[in-house]
């Protein structure tokens, strides 16, 4: 997923030079999809999304109380959830990665 849909890299400071030098090798093998999407994935231990590097489509999550996890383009796709049920709302960003590890329990 990260060689699909890699965050912008070339002049991001912050990167280890470990991550960009997988960029960069990845580069050449293929072209970044810019967007805009949101893609999920799972292998049956992880499940997660990315965003395209520019952000273009909106994505967020909700964690609730009793711990199950939606993510959605449209924040209103679960509307009877009351916000007193609600632990933790957030958006996932541009070029990041959302990962549910079901093994050790853990976002």
């Amino acid at each position: 997923v990260m060689m699909m849909i890699p965050e912008a890299w070339q002049d991001n400071d912050n990167l280890s030079d470990k991550k960009k030098s997988f960029y960069e090798y990845n580069s050449a093998v293929m072209e970044p999809w810019d967007g805009p999407a949101m893609v999920a994935f799972t292998d049956g231990r992880y499940i997660g999304a990315t965003l395209d590097r520019n952000g273009l489509r909106p994505s967020r999550y909700y964690v609730t109380k009793d711990d199950h996890v939606m993510l959605s383009s449209e924040i209103g796709v679960c509307p009877d959830i009351p916000d007193s049920d609600v632990k933790v709302k957030h958006r996932l960003e541009p070029g990041k990665m959302f990962l549910v590890d079901f093994e050790t329990q853990r976002i």
